[in-house]
This record gives structure tokens, C-alpha cells and sequence, in this order.
């Protein structure tokens, strides 16, 4: 397969997951299954998946938060493994160097998305005018306009990149210091832990402490699998929410009760 072919089909996968994030939300957005397609269109799944864990653990607390537009985890994963699984280096430097691509990559195409985002508003407000003329079609236009617009926004930097890299990467290789290399790959393996940290912070806000404490007591004193653990987290989690669903219902049939609506 040519490069001019691999390029492509990756800026299409690219363009896909972005669909995704803004869609089915079956996953694929994220680093872990992004880099799987990755791995079928270039040949090299097992490189492809572990660049993908490693960049899902160093991007593990990146989300959407209100107004806040993160770095683009899809073009970064993407091009991150493209050029570290076209590179034919040891498996190290496959990583380091997918980092050190990734990282940067992830960046611009987070500026491209909130201009892309910003145009997206006019076409929010053209598709209410629509709505005031009954005008399916033009709705529908303006539906698929916008997400040609995300499609785009993922699907040309990734062919640039991975096109032009593909081309120039022992230029790259060779313009890049060793030591900087050994960097990235040092921090292949400290960034993660940032990641996990920005997790953390998440689940111990107010009553998710506890169950952060049952899982690390399964697993450290009890040995249990990661599967079992998941399993047990599902049964605790569902009894927690009956619990509260229950003490929602007794609190809102009091306050009906203290309004009048219901006699004792």
C-alpha cells in the first residue's frame, strides 16, 4: 500500500473518530481504539496498541469541561502512531518518538477545533431560522454541514502530517537530539501518572472516595482481577444508587407533604 493510500485512509479514520466525538460516542474517540485503526491501515497492530495505551494513560483526565476546548486526543494519537510506527525503530523509540509527535499535533488541531466550533454557531443559529420556516431540508444541510466541518478539521492535519511525514521522518529522526528522544520516552512513562492524578481528583470529590477505597482494597489485600473488581464496583455502584434514588423519593414526598399535596 502507498503512502499517498495510507495517508488518506488515515485522514478519513481520523476524520470517523471525530464524527464519533460528536456523535455515537461508541469510543473511538479515544486513544485506545483510535490507534487500533491505525494499526490494521499501516500493518503493525501490536506497535499501534501500545503507542494507544500509552498516549490513552498520558490523556486519561483530558475531557470537555464547560467552554473548555481540550488538546485533540485524536489527531495526536493518530499521527503520534502513524509516525512512530513508520519510523522502524526499536519499540521505545517507536513510543518516544510518537509522543513527541503527538503532544504537539494534539495542540494546533485544538486551535483548529475552536475555530471550527466558533463558525459551527452561525450555522446553529441559520439552522433556527430554518426551523421558523418548517425547512427540513435546510436544517438537515446545516446538520450536515457541521459535521463535514469536524470531519475536515481532524482529517486534513492528520493527511498532512502523516503524509509529509511519512516522507521526511529520518530527517526528523536525525534533526531530533538522542537525548531528547530518551526524554519523551522518560516521559512516556511520568506523564501517565499526571494523567491518573487528574483522574483521582475526580473521583474523590464528595461521596466517589469510598468506592475508590474498595477498589484499591480488592485489589491489594484481596488480589482480585481487574474484571472481578469492575464487577463488584458495577454491584456496589448499583446499590449506592438505589440507596440514593430511595432518599430522593422520601425527600421529595416530604416536601410534598409539608406543601399540602398529600394528607397523612
Amino acid at each position: 500500500m502507498s503512502g499517498l493510500v495510507q495517508s488518506l485512509l488515515l485522514a478519513v479514520w481520523a476524520g470517523l473518530c471525530a464524527l464519533d466525538q460528536f456523535g455515537p460516542h461508541l469510543g473511538f474517540r479515544k486513544p485506545l481504539l483510535a490507534s487500533v485503526g491505525v494499526g490494521i491501515i499501516l500493518g503493525d497492530l501490536q506497535t499501534a496498541i501500545i503507542i494507544g495505551a500509552t498516549l490513552e494513560l498520558m490523556w486519561l483526565g483530558v475531557n470537555n469541561i464547560g467552554a473548555y476546548v481540550p488538546p485533540d486526543v485524536i489527531s495526536g494519537t493518530i499521527v503520534g502512531a502513524s509516525i512512530g510506527i513508520l519510523s522502524n525503530q526499536d519499540l521505545a523509540t517507536s513510543i518516544a518518538t510518537a509522543v513527541a509527535v503527538a503532544v504537539p499535533t494534539a495542540l494546533l488541531v485544538q486551535q483548529i477545533n475552536m475555530l471550527v466550533m466558533t463558525l459551527n454557531i452561525s450555522l446553529v443559529h441559520k439552522a433556527d431560522k430554518e426551523a421558523e420556516k418548517v425547512n427540513y431540508k435546510g436544517i438537515g444541510l446545516l446538520n450536515w454541514t457541521g459535521g463535514a466541518m469536524f470531519f475536515l478539521s481532524r482529517s486534513v492535519p492528520v493527511f498532512i502530517a502523516v503524509y509529509l511525514g511519512a516522507n521526511t521522518i529520518d530527517m526528523i529522526l536525525a534533526f531530533i537530539p538522542a537525548k531528547i528522544l530518551a526524554g519523551f520516552g522518560v516521559a512516556s512513562k511520568v506523564i501517565p501518572a499526571v494523567g491518573l492524578a487528574m483522574l483521582l481528583t475526580m473521583m474523590l470529590k464528595k461521596n466517589m472516595w469510598m468506592f475508590l477505597i474498595l477498589g484499591f482494597v480488592l485489589s491489594a489485600y484481596l488480589g482480585l482481577p481487574t474484571l472481578a473488581i469492575a464487577l463488584v464496583g458495577a454491584v456496589a455502584a448499583g446499590i449506592y444508587d438505589l440507596i440514593q434514588s430511595k432518599s430522593d423519593n422520601e425527600s421529595k414526598m416530604e416536601s410534598k407533604i409539608e406543601e399540602g399535596e398529600y394528607d397523612l
